[in-house]
């Protein structure tokens, strides 16, 4: 899908479902405070996300839905890993959430001169993604409880991918504004830089340079949900993956389509939606499914439609 017509006949359908959820946010922020904590901390982003309000309507709830300041807690789950061989670089990562609360989008977007790929959240965020500079980044929930003051994940990875070149921009960006609950992102550049952001809102955030992560930050902090969706299990199989003889791309890709990395717990409420192949320097997007696969890049667009049979349950993908 493409910024303007298209996406605003997404939001139409979607905004009913957002608003109620927006509406169980504690504490209620009003839309003046979430502009001014926008302005204050994403000033670069001001622009875009004007000229988004201003195409969906400027209304008080939307205003406030769309900077994504202090919503309601969301959990999900990820497991994300970087590739340096031969075809790369190369992010591969797996998304983790409930079918039914995925935008399923694919959006090329240039708002304010930047032209973007990526996997939206709650239409202007985004899960991961890919810039003009060849700079990709992801985000990955980081296994703890805690939430406080901040914006979530997805308006930071979009932040990230408007104003920043390179991996270290990135992180350095993300590691600066609040993020409201703890998350790990990925940022890849078309040099081959990468860098990994431990973000969370009770402890300053940290950068290091790992090569694979999942739904922990070095220690497990909540051994329940650690336990639930094999966290632990996950990031080892991911550097096994990494560090096999002979490993290629392809092959690492195909890995990701498999267990445990691959988790089918849908009726549990989280499974693999999707499995992105991110490759900077042709700016290119891979998405793959067990039994499909569609490519997209940010020179080669081309708008469609595709479903994929996710655990044996059927889920239609909204337009891209």
């Amino acid at each position: 899908m493409r910024d303007g017509p298209e996406l605003e006949r997404a939001f139409e359908a979607y905004w009913p479902a957002y608003q109620k959820w927006m509406s169980r946010a504690k504490p209620k922020i009003s839309s003046k405070t979430a502009r001014e904590k926008l302005g204050e901390h994403m000033p670069e982003l001001v622009p875009a996300y004007a000229a988004l309000l201003a195409q969906l309507g400027d209304d008080a709830d939307v205003a406030r839905f769309l900077t994504l300041y202090r919503p309601p807690p969301l959990v999900r789950g990820c497991t994300q890993a970087i590739w340096q061989g031969k075809g790369g670089p190369a992010m591969v990562r797996n998304y983790d959430h409930a079918p039914h609360l995925a935008d399923g989008i694919v959006l090329r977007a240039d708002w304010d001169g930047v032209s973007t790929l990526c996997m939206t959240d709650c239409i202007f965020g985004a899960l991961d993604g890919v810039n003009e500079h060849g700079l990709c980044v992801a985000l990955a929930f980081g296994g703890r409880q805690v939430s406080g003051d901040g914006f979530a994940a997805p308006l930071l990875v979009r932040y990230a991918l408007q104003t920043c070149r390179t991996a270290s921009e990135a992180a350095e960006a993300i590691a600066r504004v609040p993020c409201y609950m703890t998350y790990t992102f990925v940022c890849l550049d078309a040099s081959g830089e990468h860098a990994t952001v431990y973000a969370a809102p009770d402890r300053p955030s940290r950068i290091d340079h790992a090569r694979a992560s999942t739904n922990h930050q070095g220690k497990v902090e909540w051994p329940q949900y650690a336990a639930s969706c094999k966290t632990v299990e996950r990031l080892h199989t991911a550097h096994d993956l990494l560090d096999a003889k002979g490993q290629s791309l392809e092959s690492l890709a195909e890995g990701f389509l498999k267990a445990p990395i691959y988790r089918t717990g849908y009726s549990k409420g989280s499974g693999t939606l999707y499995t992105s192949v991110y490759t900077p320097q042709d700016r290119g997007l891979d998405l793959r499914w067990p039994q499909a696969r569609m490519h997209q890049s940010l020179d080669r667009f081309e708008p469609g439609a595709i479903e994929a049979e996710l655990g044996g349950a059927q889920v239609e993908q909204e337009p891209t």
